[in-house]
């Protein structure tokens, strides 16, 4: 895991990158790159109220729902069969829920289950498509790649959020 310490100054120039990316893509250009990417039209059409959001951060106007979508594309784009394996493991535990009686009482169970292991498979695909999986399975490994999912995704997210709201601290 990657741990830097930004200044604000560069947080800042980071922060006018994003919203320069932000403002030269419109929001037609992210409907497409997330229908491309296999996300059904009717959910990239609901994340058109996510698009419109602006907020002001210092002394700018900042679009904070572009820059959080351009940041997701960015993460699935980085980590495709992660992402691919969490949808096929919720939709697996969606169909699992849907067994009358039965899927009710297994429900509880399934959408974590079916997204972790959907999430560790898809991880171990994107790990093997860089040359960097071993092929030994087991409790450890298991346990290891869910941190590394876990690590990666959060240090994103973090680093999002450190950026955006730099000028908050001063």
């Amino acid at each position: 895991m990657k741990k830097t310490t930004m200044t604000l100054s560069q947080a800042r120039l980071e922060r006018a990158l994003w919203q320069a990316d932000a403002d030269m893509t419109s929001s037609g250009d992210i409907y497409i790159r997330l229908t491309e990417m296999g996300l059904p039209s009717e959910v990239a059409i609901r994340l058109k109220e996510l698009l419109a959001i602006v907020r002001p951060i210092g002394e700018k106007i900042i679009s904070l729902g572009k820059i959080i979508a351009l940041k997701i594309i960015d993460f699935i784009e980085k980590h495709p069969n992660l992402a691919a394996g969490i949808a096929l493991g919720a939709a697996v535990s969606s169909l699992i829920s849907s067994i009358p009686l039965l899927g009710q009482i297994l429900a509880p169970i399934a959408l974590p289950l079916g997204i972790a292991v959907g999430a560790i498979a898809g991880h171990r695909i994107d790990k093997a498509n860089g040359g960097a999986m071993s092929s030994s399975i087991g409790a450890i490994i298991i346990a290891q790649d869910l941190i590394e999912i876990a690590s990666v995704f959060f240090q994103s997210l973090i680093d999002t959020i450190a950026i955006l709201s730099s000028d908050f601290d001063t």
